[in-house]
């Protein structure tokens, strides 16, 4: 288990799971529900990277983030196709704020909504630099902009 792991809260929790599954690729590891089907706690895992889920739980101040217009909060997911993964994410109901691009930092990254209120920045990696190069490159951009 990583040391942080990502505790997600959806309205809509087993839909949810079904979204990260084709979006994602998500596997459920674990699922407790109540008797009315409310998901108490799921486990799942995008690759390697765990992440946790629970429907809303007002009674205990677990909320989701339509309860308050939207997060702060950006998930990032590295993988092998950003494009590919984008797609089947709008495909699956995500909304694409930002299309995939290649960035100064050697990666081509995307940024989507999921359905649930939740933020993801997709990328993949195109090229390894050194930090001296990504500061460089961060630095000539800035005189450019």
């Amino acid at each position: 288990m990583s040391t942080i792991v990502p505790y997600l809260c959806c309205r809509d929790a087993a839909r949810a799971m079904e979204f990260y599954a084709q979006a994602f690729g998500a596997v459920q590891t674990m699922r407790l529900a109540d008797p009315s089907g409310r998901i108490a706690h799921a486990e799942l895992r995008i690759g390697a990277a765990p992440f946790f889920l629970s429907d809303e739980h007002l009674e205990y101040g677990v909320k989701s983030p339509t309860a308050f217009g939207g997060t702060p909060v950006m998930l990032h997911l590295s993988v092998d196709d950003v494009d590919a993964v984008m797609a089947r994410a709008a495909a699956a109901g995500a909304t694409i704020e930002r299309a995939a691009q290649d960035q100064f930092y050697g990666d081509r990254t995307g940024t989507l909504h999921d359905p649930f209120g939740h933020r993801w920045m997709i990328s993949t990696r195109k090229e390894a630099l050194s930090t001296d190069e990504v500061e460089r490159r961060f630095s000539d951009l800035m005189k450019g902009s």
